[in-house]
């Protein structure tokens, strides 16, 4: 009996997990874990089991809660990954003391949370302990006191991180801080570069983001089909995590191609569930037709599903032939089917647009005290042709040459340097993210804005009638192409908001 096999809650769920996709592999695994028991004598199992995680990599620490990842091709180089993204040390790299883990979270579902920031930032005041979260590089007051800064507002506020892009040739910030509005008499700052603030991401389901070349493709670069990083701005996973390494663990020396090659294998097998994985696994096999990766639905969940489709997957991809986040699916302008853009401007960003009608129209909520610092005013000059041909500085309705823009967010303008006057623009617009798993990673939306998901629910409730404010015949507010006029009936009522609820917190 002392040579029992021992199952523990962690690798019980990987031997599900694997006998159901994988059934001569997952006994191979369970067989290794008896083989690892039995030659340890059988009394001191502890210490043996803490030499293999939840994930059935060598560790010298005990095991920490983690999903189960979809079997990978080559387990050596998930395990070198995982290893590399929980490695502060960053031996030979010059590393600021950091880890991917340390803004990409174990706890939270691989993300940051303005909770866990508080929490860890209390534990390091009270303990003396350092945490290498909180680097002067993040704090609220690095470009005024540089190594000393120690205002980490936006960190245990807000849970977001600094982001430093560099401005186009025709962007200037002006002088005028965060004032709002910016004083006509602003000048344009000597600065090259611009902050902004955002929310880490998790990392599951990585393997279903990214480029995917799916039309339609957005008219301007980098990464027209998809990118990583909320602005889509990244190409690759490597990429991403060589900039994250450089930007945010102050690497000052590149890992070899094979480090950043084990971190995406370790991070492209992480799913929010199973079924996703399994969605994955089918992409990858050019499996038609895709399975659907919703859990069993009860009857309120699956109202909710019909709802989302109507409403929602018009962007975040749940209809139509492919499942990634960033895909749209076609939809139509009165009378014509067009596609819809990749990117979108939300009005997440701050200061959000406020309706001057009495009574308003649309009310966003507005942003926080500590979110309206993040606010920077731009000042975007034309060269007198806009890139769609629109001829700028002449008489209505030609746009002004030289636009002025307050944000807390540029988004891809600060790629691109495309103004709103010529054209659909870039201002503010970002990439759609995927929803799977949406029910445990608040908060939400790029800057953190939202708490709950009756707050995502109110926000597009007030976003839709903005929309029909502003034009009332937009593609985006009818599923009945051909009806002339229009009929607005995408949007969601006030008494489908608990079905949609549900749905969504059960993706």
């Amino acid at each position: 009996m002392r040579d029992r096999l021992i199952v523990t809650p962690g690798n019980d769920m990987i031997y599900r997990h694997l006998h159901k996709r994988y059934p001569l592999a997952a006994t191979l695994v369970l067989l290794a874990g008896f083989v690892l028991h039995a030659c340890g004598g059988g009394e001191d199992h502890a210490a043996t089991l803490a030499a293999v995680d939840a994930d059935g990599c060598a560790t010298d620490a005990a095991p920490a809660p983690a999903p189960v990842p979809a079997l990978v091709p080559d387990k050596s180089a998930f395990c070198r990954g995982k290893a590399n993204f929980h490695d502060r040390k960053l031996t030979g790299l010059g590393g600021n003391g950091r880890a991917c883990v340390d803004c990409h979270m174990d706890s939270q579902r691989f993300q940051l949370t303005p909770a866990a920031a508080q929490a860890r930032f209390a534990r390091m005041t009270q303990t003396g302990i350092d945490d290498p979260l909180f680097r002067a590089l993040d704090a609220n007051d690095f470009r005024v006191n540089g190594a000393l800064a120690r205002d980490f507002t936006n960190l245990t506020e807000n849970g977001l991180i600094r982001v430093t892009l560099a401005l186009p040739a025709n962007v200037k910030l002006l002088d005028c801080g965060s004032t709002i509005p910016c004083p006509a008499s602003a000048l344009p700052t000597a600065e090259t570069v611009a902050d902004v603030w955002r929310s880490v991401p998790s990392i599951l389901d990585t393997r279903l983001t990214g480029p995917d070349g799916a039309a339609p493709a957005w008219p301007r670069g980098p990464n027209q089909s998809g990118g990583y990083q909320l602005d889509g701005r990244i190409d690759t996973l490597q990429n991403q995590a060589l900039s994250a390494l450089r930007n945010h663990a102050g690497i000052t020396v590149d890992p070899p191609a094979s480090f950043v090659d084990d971190l995406a294998t370790f991070q492209n097998a992480q799913f929010s569930s199973p079924s996703v994985a399994s969605l994955s696994d089918a992409i990858a096999a050019g499996t038609r037709p895709l399975p659907d990766p919703d859990p069993v639905l009860n009857e309120l969940e699956t109202i909710g599903k019909v709802v989302f489709n109507r409403s929602c997957a018009q962007c975040h991809g749940n209809a139509g032939g492919h499942p990634s986040g960033s895909t749209p699916i076609l939809q139509g302008a009165p009378g014509t089917p067009t596609a819809l853009v990749r990117y979108h401007d939300i009005m997440t960003a701050c200061p959000r647009p406020v309706d001057n009608v009495s009574p308003a129209r649309f009310a966003f909520a507005p942003c926080s005290t500590s979110q309206m610092k993040n606010v920077r005013t731009y000042e975007i000059t034309n060269s007198g042709i806009a890139p769609s041909g629109t001829l700028c500085g002449g008489a209505p309705p030609q746009p002004a040459c030289v636009t002025r823009v307050t944000t807390s967010d540029p988004g891809r303008l600060l790629l691109t340097g495309y103004p709103v006057a010529g054209g659909p623009g870039d201002i503010q617009h970002m990439d759609v993210p995927s929803l799977r798993g949406i029910g445990q990673t608040a908060p939400y939306f790029m800057n953190n804005t939202a708490a709950t998901l009756e707050e995502v629910i109110e926000h597009y409730k007030q976003f839709f009638k903005r929309v029909q404010v502003q034009n009332p015949a937009a593609p985006l507010l009818t599923t009945q192409p051909g009806v002339t006029p229009a009929v607005i009936d995408r949007p969601f009522s006030d008494d489908e908001i608990p079905a949609l609820l549900a749905y969504l917190r059960k993706l």
